[in-house]
């Protein structure tokens, strides 16, 4: 575990079939799920360690893992999809990973089973749970521009979101149109979000004290009560995507 390798097709059937395996507990991300949850982590404007993320991932059930050689290669083939998430790209270059590829129909993306769908929900469950850090940290000359970005990376998260933003929007084009628009760009919203995050970070890291982590996003559980006054757990209120 201490290199961590590139991140394969191997790693991603792994993954695929590890996460999908009945033994592992309900509410276990799938692997799309998993894919877009971690690009939102390794993105952030904070550095999140593992050991806060993967209780996440099996929705802080225990993993069930059967040997100490199948908990190695499941936690290396993750490690490796994070850092390929968090790897900088440029325009062309392959930003979805393998698996989780964009159905040519663009209303098709937003089926329950769709890749790009279940990416985009992984995404969404990231984005929320570090939302107090990005409102914090991020200039308020940036706000509708990382509004904008958000719109098209959760987009496909659920067609009643589609239907909202398409509603937003008051504009004449249908909401096969609007998707079409969004699977266009949706390669460079990806590649902004993370020029942003990393930009705030870099921006922190050079005016702030090195050895102190940003106070704007409490530490809350997923089992804790949820900030929001709702009674609920954080995983079942504003923890839940």
């Amino acid at each position: 575990m201490n290199v961590i390798p590139s991140f394969t097709e191997t790693h991603a059937a792994l993954l695929r079939s590890f996460l999908s395996s009945p033994q592992r507990a309900k509410g276990t991300m799938t692997y799309p799920q998993l894919a877009g949850f971690l690009f939102s982590m390794a993105n952030a404007p904070e550095m999140i360690p593992p050991s806060e993320w993967i209780p996440i991932v099996f929705n802080d059930q225990d993993v069930g893992y059967e040997t100490r050689g199948e908990a190695e290669g499941v936690l290396q083939a993750m490690m490796a999809l994070y850092n390929d998430c968090g790897r900088e790209r440029t325009m062309g270059s392959a930003l979805l990973p393998f698996g989780c590829e964009i159905r040519p129909q663009p209303l098709d993306n937003l089926g329950d089973d769709a890749p790009l769908s279940q990416w985009a929900r992984g995404f969404l469950t990231g984005h929320t749970y570090l939302e107090d850090i990005w409102n914090e940290f991020t200039p308020d000359e940036l706000d509708e521009e990382l509004g904008s970005i958000l719109m098209v990376l959760t987009f496909f998260a659920s067609r009643t979101l589609a239907e909202a933003y398409h509603k937003e929007g008051k504009g004449k084009a249908s909401l096969e149109h609007l998707a079409e628009t969004v699977v266009g760009i949706f390669p460079d919203a990806m590649i902004e979000y993370a020029h942003l995050g990393r930009s705030i970070f870099q921006a922190w890291r050079e005016a702030g004290d090195l050895d102190q982590e940003p106070s704007a996003r409490p530490k809350i559980g997923r089992n804790d009560p949820c900030p929001c006054g709702s009674r609920k757990k954080f995983k079942k209120c504003c923890g839940a995507t």
